[in-house]
Protein backbone atom coordinates (compact mmCIF):
# COMPACT_ATOMS: atom_id res chain seq x y z
CA UNK A 1 0.00 0.00 0.00
CA UNK A 2 1.09 3.73 -0.92
CA UNK A 3 1.62 5.83 2.00
CA UNK A 4 0.45 8.85 -0.23
CA UNK A 5 -3.47 9.35 -0.09
CA UNK A 6 -5.28 10.27 -2.70
CA UNK A 7 -9.02 12.51 -2.28
CA UNK A 8 -10.75 12.79 -5.98
CA UNK A 9 -13.43 15.90 -6.20
CA UNK A 10 -15.32 15.30 -9.14
CA UNK A 11 -15.88 11.56 -10.95
CA UNK A 12 -16.17 12.38 -14.19
CA UNK A 13 -14.45 11.58 -17.22
CA UNK A 14 -10.78 12.42 -16.01
CA UNK A 15 -11.30 12.17 -12.10
CA UNK A 16 -12.75 8.75 -12.49
CA UNK A 17 -9.85 7.83 -14.72
CA UNK A 18 -7.28 9.13 -11.96
CA UNK A 19 -9.17 7.23 -8.88
CA UNK A 20 -8.93 3.61 -10.82
CA UNK A 21 -5.55 3.86 -12.38
CA UNK A 22 -4.08 5.20 -8.70
CA UNK A 23 -6.02 2.58 -6.91
CA UNK A 24 -5.03 0.04 -9.39
CA UNK A 25 -1.71 0.97 -8.20
CA UNK A 26 -2.41 0.46 -4.43
CA UNK A 27 -2.91 3.94 -3.08
CA UNK A 28 -5.65 4.73 -1.04
CA UNK A 29 -8.38 7.00 -2.95
CA UNK A 30 -11.14 8.79 -1.01
CA UNK A 31 -13.93 10.55 -2.90
CA UNK A 32 -16.13 13.32 -1.85
CA UNK A 33 -19.18 11.99 -3.71
CA UNK A 34 -22.21 11.97 -1.03
CA UNK A 35 -24.00 8.84 -0.56
CA UNK A 36 -25.35 6.51 1.94
CA UNK A 37 -22.81 4.16 1.02
CA UNK A 38 -18.93 3.39 2.09
CA UNK A 39 -17.50 2.79 -1.69
CA UNK A 40 -18.47 3.27 -5.30
CA UNK A 41 -17.27 0.90 -7.95
CA UNK A 42 -16.22 2.44 -11.19
CA UNK A 43 -15.69 -0.08 -14.33
CA UNK A 44 -12.47 1.69 -16.93
CA UNK A 45 -12.81 0.72 -20.54
CA UNK A 46 -9.35 2.44 -21.98
CA UNK A 47 -7.68 2.03 -25.25
CA UNK A 48 -4.49 2.73 -23.62
CA UNK A 49 -4.68 1.26 -19.97
CA UNK A 50 -7.18 -1.78 -20.85
CA UNK A 51 -10.11 -2.47 -18.73
CA UNK A 52 -10.81 -2.89 -14.67
CA UNK A 53 -12.71 -2.24 -12.04
CA UNK A 54 -12.03 -0.69 -9.16
CA UNK A 55 -13.56 0.06 -5.81
CA UNK A 56 -13.07 3.73 -4.75
CA UNK A 57 -13.77 4.77 -0.70
CA UNK A 58 -16.20 7.79 -0.14
CA UNK A 59 -15.50 10.46 2.24
CA UNK A 60 -16.92 13.72 1.81
CA UNK A 61 -14.64 16.22 3.94
CA UNK A 62 -11.03 14.31 2.22
CA UNK A 63 -9.66 14.45 5.96
CA UNK A 64 -6.92 12.16 5.36
CA UNK A 65 -6.03 12.81 2.18
CA UNK A 66 -2.24 14.52 1.06
CA UNK A 67 -3.19 15.19 -2.48
CA UNK A 68 -6.47 16.51 -3.43
CA UNK A 69 -7.27 16.18 -7.71
CA UNK A 70 -10.21 18.63 -8.19
CA UNK A 71 -11.55 17.40 -11.56
CA UNK A 72 -15.27 18.44 -11.14
CA UNK A 73 -16.74 21.01 -13.44
CA UNK A 74 -16.74 25.07 -13.08
CA UNK A 75 -20.30 25.36 -12.29
CA UNK A 76 -20.17 22.79 -9.57
CA UNK A 77 -17.20 23.89 -8.14
CA UNK A 78 -18.52 25.94 -5.39
CA UNK A 79 -20.97 23.40 -3.99
CA UNK A 80 -17.95 21.03 -4.26
CA UNK A 81 -15.90 22.52 -1.82
CA UNK A 82 -18.65 23.23 0.55
CA UNK A 83 -17.83 20.03 2.54
CA UNK A 84 -13.90 19.66 2.08
CA UNK A 85 -12.27 20.56 5.73
CA UNK A 86 -8.59 19.58 4.60
CA UNK A 87 -6.42 22.07 5.76
CA UNK A 88 -2.99 20.57 4.94
CA UNK A 89 -2.99 18.28 1.54
CA UNK A 90 -1.82 19.57 -2.18
CA UNK A 91 -4.48 20.55 -4.17
CA UNK A 92 -3.73 19.89 -8.00
CA UNK A 93 -6.73 21.04 -10.19
CA UNK A 94 -7.69 19.81 -13.54
CA UNK A 95 -10.50 22.73 -14.60
CA UNK A 96 -10.91 24.38 -17.61
CA UNK A 97 -10.82 28.11 -18.27
CA UNK A 98 -10.28 30.89 -15.84
CA UNK A 99 -13.17 31.40 -13.58
CA UNK A 100 -11.76 28.84 -10.90
CA UNK A 101 -8.35 30.47 -10.25
CA UNK A 102 -9.56 33.11 -7.54
CA UNK A 103 -12.37 30.25 -5.96
CA UNK A 104 -9.33 27.78 -5.38
CA UNK A 105 -6.83 30.73 -4.21
CA UNK A 106 -9.49 31.93 -1.87
CA UNK A 107 -10.16 28.23 -0.26
CA UNK A 108 -6.61 26.62 -0.39
CA UNK A 109 -4.18 29.68 -0.85
CA UNK A 110 -0.92 28.25 -1.79
CA UNK A 111 -1.45 25.41 -1.75
CA UNK A 112 -3.20 24.98 -4.54
CA UNK A 113 -1.51 24.25 -7.57
CA UNK A 114 -2.00 26.03 -11.57
CA UNK A 115 -2.50 22.83 -13.82
CA UNK A 116 -3.66 21.60 -16.76
CA UNK A 117 -4.52 18.18 -18.44
CA UNK A 118 -4.54 17.44 -22.27
CA UNK A 119 -4.50 14.99 -24.62
CA UNK A 120 -6.69 12.87 -23.05
CA UNK A 121 -10.47 12.31 -24.36
CA UNK A 122 -12.07 10.58 -21.38
CA UNK A 123 -16.21 10.83 -20.13
CA UNK A 124 -18.45 9.01 -18.11
CA UNK A 125 -20.89 6.79 -19.54
CA UNK A 126 -23.85 5.86 -17.63
CA UNK A 127 -23.75 6.23 -13.75
CA UNK A 128 -20.37 4.07 -12.71
CA UNK A 129 -18.57 3.58 -15.89
CA UNK A 130 -15.50 5.74 -17.48
CA UNK A 131 -14.88 5.54 -21.03
CA UNK A 132 -11.14 6.78 -21.92
CA UNK A 133 -10.88 6.87 -25.81
CA UNK A 134 -7.31 8.43 -26.12
CA UNK A 135 -4.94 6.09 -27.25
CA UNK A 136 -1.63 7.29 -25.39
CA UNK A 137 -1.34 9.02 -21.87
CA UNK A 138 -2.71 12.29 -20.70
CA UNK A 139 -0.15 15.80 -20.67
CA UNK A 140 -0.05 17.43 -17.45
CA UNK A 141 1.74 20.96 -17.17
CA UNK A 142 2.52 21.94 -13.57
CA UNK A 143 3.28 25.66 -12.82
CA UNK A 144 5.84 25.44 -10.21
CA UNK A 145 6.48 29.45 -9.32
CA UNK A 146 6.49 29.78 -6.08
CA UNK A 147 6.05 26.42 -5.04
CA UNK A 148 8.55 23.79 -3.34
CA UNK A 149 10.11 21.67 -4.81
CA UNK A 150 9.71 18.80 -2.40
CA UNK A 151 5.62 19.19 -3.22
CA UNK A 152 6.10 19.10 -7.05
CA UNK A 153 8.41 16.12 -7.06
CA UNK A 154 5.50 14.57 -4.76
CA UNK A 155 2.76 14.84 -7.14
CA UNK A 156 5.21 14.53 -10.38
CA UNK A 157 6.00 10.87 -8.78
CA UNK A 158 2.25 9.84 -7.94
CA UNK A 159 1.28 11.24 -11.37
CA UNK A 160 4.35 9.08 -13.03
CA UNK A 161 3.34 5.99 -11.33
CA UNK A 162 -0.05 5.94 -13.85
CA UNK A 163 1.71 7.37 -16.55
CA UNK A 164 0.75 10.68 -16.76
CA UNK A 165 3.09 12.19 -18.90
CA UNK A 166 4.31 15.66 -16.67
CA UNK A 167 5.77 18.91 -17.07
CA UNK A 168 6.85 21.66 -14.86
CA UNK A 169 7.18 25.28 -16.04
CA UNK A 170 7.86 28.09 -13.90
CA UNK A 171 5.07 30.28 -15.34
CA UNK A 172 1.31 30.30 -14.03
CA UNK A 173 0.74 32.33 -17.48
CA UNK A 174 2.24 29.60 -19.85
CA UNK A 175 0.86 26.93 -18.21
CA UNK A 176 -3.18 28.50 -18.39
CA UNK A 177 -3.04 29.82 -21.79
CA UNK A 178 -0.81 27.25 -23.07
CA UNK A 179 -4.07 24.63 -23.24
CA UNK A 180 -6.85 27.73 -22.71
CA UNK A 181 -5.93 29.14 -26.13
CA UNK A 182 -6.35 25.73 -28.07
CA UNK A 183 -9.46 24.42 -26.16
CA UNK A 184 -11.50 27.13 -25.88
CA UNK A 185 -11.29 28.18 -30.05
CA UNK A 186 -11.86 24.56 -30.55
CA UNK A 187 -14.49 24.44 -27.63
CA UNK A 188 -16.29 27.37 -29.44
CA UNK A 189 -16.60 25.58 -33.15
CA UNK A 190 -17.12 22.42 -31.68
CA UNK A 191 -20.46 23.81 -29.49
CA UNK A 192 -21.32 26.35 -32.29
CA UNK A 193 -22.17 24.04 -35.06
CA UNK A 194 -22.19 20.50 -33.06
CA UNK A 195 -19.19 18.90 -35.28
CA UNK A 196 -16.25 17.07 -34.91
CA UNK A 197 -12.60 18.35 -35.50
CA UNK A 198 -12.58 16.46 -39.02
CA UNK A 199 -15.32 18.41 -40.36
CA UNK A 200 -13.56 21.39 -39.15
CA UNK A 201 -10.85 20.57 -41.33
CA UNK A 202 -13.25 20.10 -43.97
CA UNK A 203 -14.58 23.43 -43.95
CA UNK A 204 -12.88 26.31 -45.23
CA UNK A 205 -15.20 28.76 -43.25
CA UNK A 206 -14.67 26.76 -40.03
CA UNK A 207 -10.84 26.83 -40.09
CA UNK A 208 -10.74 30.06 -41.04
CA UNK A 209 -13.26 30.96 -37.84
CA UNK A 210 -10.75 28.74 -35.82
CA UNK A 211 -7.62 30.27 -37.27
CA UNK A 212 -9.25 33.70 -36.17
CA UNK A 213 -10.68 32.66 -32.81
CA UNK A 214 -6.73 32.01 -31.83
CA UNK A 215 -5.08 35.17 -33.03
CA UNK A 216 -7.52 37.15 -30.75
CA UNK A 217 -7.09 34.42 -28.21
CA UNK A 218 -3.65 35.37 -28.61
CA UNK A 219 -3.89 39.19 -28.66
CA UNK A 220 -5.71 39.35 -25.31
CA UNK A 221 -3.19 36.80 -23.36
CA UNK A 222 -0.65 39.22 -24.37
CA UNK A 223 -2.88 42.14 -23.02
CA UNK A 224 -4.11 40.58 -20.11
CA UNK A 225 -1.35 37.84 -18.74
CA UNK A 226 1.71 39.54 -20.68
CA UNK A 227 1.60 35.67 -22.67
CA UNK A 228 3.49 35.48 -25.50
CA UNK A 229 2.41 32.15 -27.22
CA UNK A 230 2.84 31.06 -31.12
CA UNK A 231 0.07 30.73 -33.59
CA UNK A 232 1.99 28.69 -35.55
CA UNK A 233 2.76 26.30 -32.71
CA UNK A 234 -0.85 26.28 -31.69
CA UNK A 235 -1.73 25.51 -34.98
CA UNK A 236 0.92 22.53 -35.21
CA UNK A 237 -0.74 20.95 -32.00
CA UNK A 238 -4.01 21.02 -32.95
CA UNK A 239 -3.19 19.15 -36.04
CA UNK A 240 -1.75 15.89 -34.06
CA UNK A 241 -5.67 15.51 -32.99
CA UNK A 242 -7.66 13.09 -34.51
CA UNK A 243 -10.87 14.18 -36.93
CA UNK A 244 -13.32 12.75 -34.34
CA UNK A 245 -12.17 15.17 -31.58
CA UNK A 246 -15.57 16.55 -29.70
CA UNK A 247 -15.33 18.57 -26.97
CA UNK A 248 -16.74 18.32 -23.39
CA UNK A 249 -18.74 21.74 -23.67
CA UNK A 250 -19.97 20.54 -27.00
CA UNK A 251 -21.78 17.66 -25.51
CA UNK A 252 -23.04 19.66 -22.48
CA UNK A 253 -24.74 21.64 -24.58
CA UNK A 254 -26.18 19.43 -26.72
CA UNK A 255 -27.36 17.39 -23.46
CA UNK A 256 -28.50 21.16 -22.05
CA UNK A 257 -26.22 20.50 -19.17
CA UNK A 258 -24.77 23.06 -17.23
CA UNK A 259 -21.49 23.73 -19.30
CA UNK A 260 -18.32 25.69 -19.12
CA UNK A 261 -19.50 28.43 -21.58
CA UNK A 262 -18.74 31.32 -19.55
CA UNK A 263 -15.22 30.15 -18.19
CA UNK A 264 -14.14 28.98 -21.32
CA UNK A 265 -15.30 31.16 -23.55
CA UNK A 266 -17.03 33.85 -21.73
CA UNK A 267 -14.28 34.84 -19.57
CA UNK A 268 -12.03 35.33 -22.84
CA UNK A 269 -14.33 37.80 -24.00
CA UNK A 270 -14.74 39.55 -20.97
CA UNK A 271 -10.84 40.08 -21.16
CA UNK A 272 -11.37 41.79 -24.44
CA UNK A 273 -13.87 44.62 -23.02
CA UNK A 274 -11.47 45.03 -19.89
CA UNK A 275 -8.14 45.09 -21.73
CA UNK A 276 -9.93 46.99 -24.91
CA UNK A 277 -9.25 43.94 -27.36
CA UNK A 278 -10.59 43.78 -30.58
CA UNK A 279 -12.11 40.14 -30.65
CA UNK A 280 -15.69 40.23 -33.12
CA UNK A 281 -15.15 36.79 -33.49
CA UNK A 282 -15.16 35.68 -30.27
CA UNK A 283 -18.03 37.69 -29.16
CA UNK A 284 -19.86 36.42 -32.37
CA UNK A 285 -19.45 33.33 -31.38
CA UNK A 286 -20.14 33.47 -27.74
CA UNK A 287 -23.60 35.46 -28.50
CA UNK A 288 -24.57 32.69 -30.88
CA UNK A 289 -23.17 29.78 -28.17
CA UNK A 290 -25.27 31.47 -25.23
CA UNK A 291 -29.14 31.34 -27.75
CA UNK A 292 -28.14 27.80 -28.23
Amino acid sequence: MQKIKIGIIGLGGIGGLIAVLLKNKNYTVICSKKSKQKNISINLNSKFYGSFKSSIKIDPNLKSANIIFICTKYPYLSKSLRNIKNRKALVVPFLNGLSHLKVLDKKFGGRSFICNIGKVVSFRDGKNSIIHLSKNSPEVLISSHKKRKSDIKIIKRVLKSINFSTKIINSDNKVIWEKLLRLSAISSITALYNCNLGEIRKSQKKMSELKNLIKEGLKISKKSHNFSGKFSSIIRLIRTFPNSLTTSLQRDINSKCKSELETQIGSIVKLSYDYNVYAPVYKKIYNKIKKK
